[in-house]
């Protein structure tokens, strides 16, 4: 979604530099939440950070229960790329698809992957960067759930040990389309996939082009049927991606679809496309979850609890017959569009599980892929 009016406001003076920290304290490989309990954002207690067995200069912070890892660690510990955009007032580190986009204004940090922007649930803000006394933090989920990196937390210690995720050895580009005229601005970013043989690059190429094409069509033809006059604003269409999972010779895309055509907000449309890189199909949710018969009745009674506090009245919670999902490290995300379930305001409910919640002990529903 394009989100340029939010962050292009008023912005901090360009002296903002990095560091700080921010993560959600786990116990695992995925470090995961301390608790619920909110945390004053004054009360900002510190963690020990390592790479690959060295302890780092620099430490992590702990806000709201959100672990932050100041932002020159990543360029100097972690080895990624880090420039500045004075014009935009942004930071970005990192390259490629995985290029993490931070714009700083006086609304906050604006943090975007490739251009997608990351979401944050309720009040949780757990991809949100932070700029705390004048220096720059990253959520340490968005290492882990976007950029190839894991973490090991040591409770005893209060420190944080990272290194990197075997990642599948595949090459991902974005390319874009431009369809931009008098009426309407049209952009559409897709993902494109080398490194894999010829005949599973093509099937997976094919339906991510197929996707950006078929919206490109949908925004050429919405914008015909505006009247041209000065008083009516131009419409706008944008697509945008993330990879969300690219392991286990799996690979996970979410693509969101952005439409205005007049009125107080536009709309968009999601979409979750998982693919085996062994011979290139699309993979439903049914075929990760096969080991466990009833899941459909687990998961049904799960995201009925989940959203029974924003649902409509007479909103029918459960899982479709094909939901809408994508991969994440260590689980899965079931989401709804907007409106299907909920007001607008709810935007895309969206609910992750981890396999062990769903699948028997010891299961693992990459098997059939590496």
């Amino acid at each position: 979604m394009n989100k340029g009016t939010k962050w292009g406001a008023a912005v901090i003076a360009a002296g903002v530099l990095l560091g700080g920290i921010g993560v959600t304290g786990g116990v695992s490989v995925q470090a995961a939440a301390v608790g619920k309990t909110a945390v004053k954002q004054s009360s900002q207690p510190s963690i020990v950070l390592k790479y690959d067995g060295k302890t780092l200069t620099q430490q992590g912070k702990i806000v709201n229960g959100i672990t932050l890892i100041p932002l020159t660690v990543l360029r100097d510990d972690l080895g990624l790329a880090l420039s500045y955009n004075p014009g935009t007032k942004t930071h970005s580190v990192g390259s490629g698809t995985m290029r993490l986009n931070l714009e700083v204004s006086e609304y906050g940090v604006g943090t975007n992957l490739n251009g997608y922007y990351l979401e944050s649930y309720g009040d949780s803000n757990i991809y949100e960067a932070r700029n705390l006394d004048g220096h720059l933090y990253v959520p340490f989920k968005v290492l882990n759930d976007y950029m190839g990196f894991k973490g090991v937390w040591n409770p005893s210690l209060k420190s944080l040990e990272l290194s990197k995720q075997d990642m599948n050895k595949i090459n991902i580009s974005s390319e874009t389309i431009t369809k931009t005229n008098k009426d309407a601005s049209i952009v559409i970013h897709y993902p494109k996939v080398s490194g894999l043989p010829d005949d599973v690059q093509q099937k997976i190429n094919g339906v991510l082009k197929e996707q950006a094409d078929k919206f490109a069509t949908y925004s050429e033809e919405q914008a015909s049927k505006r009247d041209g006059s000065i008083e009516e604003h131009t419409y706008d269409f944008v697509q945008n991606f993330v990879i969300a999972f690219n392991r286990e010779g799996v690979l996970s895309i979410v693509t969101d679809q952005y439409s205005y055509t007049g009125g107080a907000h536009g709309s968009t449309l999601r979409e979750g496309s998982t693919f085996s890189l062994k011979d290139g199909k699309q993979l439903e949710l049914s075929g990760l979850l096969k080991a466990a018969p009833d899941y459909k009745q687990k998961l049904a009674k799960m995201l009925k609890q989940k959203a029974k506090d924003i649902a409509f009245d007479d909103a029918t919670v459960g899982l479709n017959k094909k939901p809408d999902f994508y991969l994440k490290e260590g689980g899965f995300t079931v989401f709804y569009q907007q409106y299907e379930i909920a007001p607008y305001a709810a935007g895309f409910p969206t609910y992750t599980f981890s396999f062990d919640e769903v699948l028997p002990q010891g299961t693992d529903p990459f098997a059939v892929f590496k």
